[in-house]
Order: C-alpha cells, then sequence, then structure tokens
C-alpha cells in the first residue's frame, strides 16, 4: 500500500511517473553489478553496451569488492560514458541457496542511487544485450506510456542451441531482469536482501512488488538479451 501511495504521488496528473523530459532522447543508465568476472564483464557485458545503437548512455558499473583482475579490466575501457563504482563486499547468507537468490544486491541498490538516467536498464555481468535492446524498449516505453517494460531473451542451452524466454502477463520465470528497462523515478523500490526468506529471487522479488504497487508494465515481442547459464562461463 505504501509503494502504492509512493508511485501515485510521483504520478501527479500524469498517469506515468516519468515527465515529458524523460521521453526525448533521455539519459539511460546501463547498470551491471560485477564482483570477479574479470575479462569477461567487459568482452561481454560492457562491449554489447557500448555497441547499442542508442547512444545517450551512461554505463553505470558497480564492484561489489571487485577483484583486482576485474577491476582492471573495466578501468580499461576507454569510453566517456561509463563510470565504475567499486563498493565495500556486500556480505550475504552463508547457504549457497539462499545466497543464490539474492547475490547481488548491495550493488545492484547502490547502482538505483548512482544512477543518472531517467530510464535504468539492468545487465547482469555475464550477459549481453542485443545492440538494439535500448532503442526497441525505450521507445515501447514512451509510446505506450509504460514505467516498465520488457522483452524476450534467449538463453544458451547445453547443447550450444538457442531457447526463447519471454511472455505476458509477467510472472516468476517468465523474463529476466536483463530484458528489462524501467523508469528511474520507481528507483524508490529496492531489491530486498531478506527475499531469500520467501523462497524468491531478490530480482522477481522486486518487480512482482512492482505488479502489486500498480506500475505500468508492458510486454515487447522482439528478443532483446542474451542469457548465458553459469555452465557456460569460462573459467
Amino acid at each position: 500500500m505504501r509503494d502504492r501511495r509512493r508511485l501515485a504521488a510521483l504520478r501527479g496528473h500524469r498517469g506515468v511517473c516519468w515527465s515529458d523530459e524523460d521521453a526525448v532522447e533521455p539519459l539511460v543508465t546501463i547498470r551491471i553489478a560485477t564482483y570477479d568476472r574479470g575479462a569477461l564483464v567487459v568482452e561481454r557485458a560492457i562491449a554489447s553496451a557500448v555497441r547499442q545503437t542508442y547512444r545517450n548512455l551512461e554505463i553505470l558499473v558497480v564492484g561489489d569488492g571487485a577483484n583486482p583482475e576485474t577491476i582492471g579490466a573495466v578501468k580499461a575501457v576507454r569510453d566517456p560514458r561509463l563510470r565504475f563504482v567499486n563498493l565495500p563486499r556486500t556480505q550475504y547468507p552463508r547457504n549457497p541457496d539462499y545466497r543464490w537468490r539474492v547475490i547481488g544486491h548491495g550493488p545492484m541498490n547502490a547502482a538505483l542511487e548512482l544512477a543518472r538516467g531517467s530510464w535504468i536498464a539492468p545487465l547482469d555481468d555475464d550477459d549481453e544485450c542485443t545492440s538494439d535492446r535500448i532503442d526497441v524498449l525505450l521507445s515501447a516505453a514512451i509510446t505506450r506510456r509504460l514505467e516498465f517494460v520488457y522483452g524476450k531473451t534467449s538463453v544458451l542451452q547445453p547443447d550450444g542451441s538457442w531457447k526463447e524466454l519471454g511472455e505476458w502477463p509477467p510472472r516468476h520465470g517468465a523474463f529476466t531482469q536483463g530484458a528489462v528497462l524501467y523508469a528511474s523515478c520507481l528507483r524508490f523500490m529496492r531489491y530486498d536482501p531478506l527475499s531469500w526468506l520467501d523462497r524468491l529471487p531478490a530480482d522477481w522479488n522486486l518487480w512482482r512488488r512492482m505488479v502489486a504497487a500498480g506500475v505500468r508494465m508492458g510486454f515487447v515481442d522482439d528478443t532483446v538479451y542474451r542469457y548465458y547459464p553459469a555452465r557456460h562461463i569460462p573459467g
């Protein structure tokens, strides 16, 4: 109820929480949280952010106590749109299952404070966007007056083939967080470090609360993200 009231106050009489200024070539923050990916975060995630056809970007990389190899790889990137902030390591549950559900919540929540963009696009440090991801999702959000929009994800299979994931309506397992774009006015809603108590991943826990708050959501029937399960990560 509190989130719903906050959202209504942000909208005013507009029907959406973003303003007209947020619809004209707005700055979009691509957010990447990272820890120990080394060169992979640059070669896959950051490279795909740099390749975006939409150019008014901030590529915000937030380290979760990132190791030296990862720090060196990120700092070697020569793109004025990239900003790197390395934070102390977040404390996570020792139980591997609980840990997996909330991993990265520290840098991801910090990124919500640090982001300068009018729109936020999460990107995991071992995955990649299609080059038109921001163009496709931002166009849909503005044209359809959405506050949150997501597309399809290609998921790499054990045999090397790709499987499409993504459908409407939003539900657990229907989309990945890397296929999402949402208005930064929703940043008051954070990843919950205790979502493991409900046996929920922190990303779906957040999206579920957005659904409950009445966030204007929509789906785009286009592939905008490529997801590499952990077994396909080198090293």
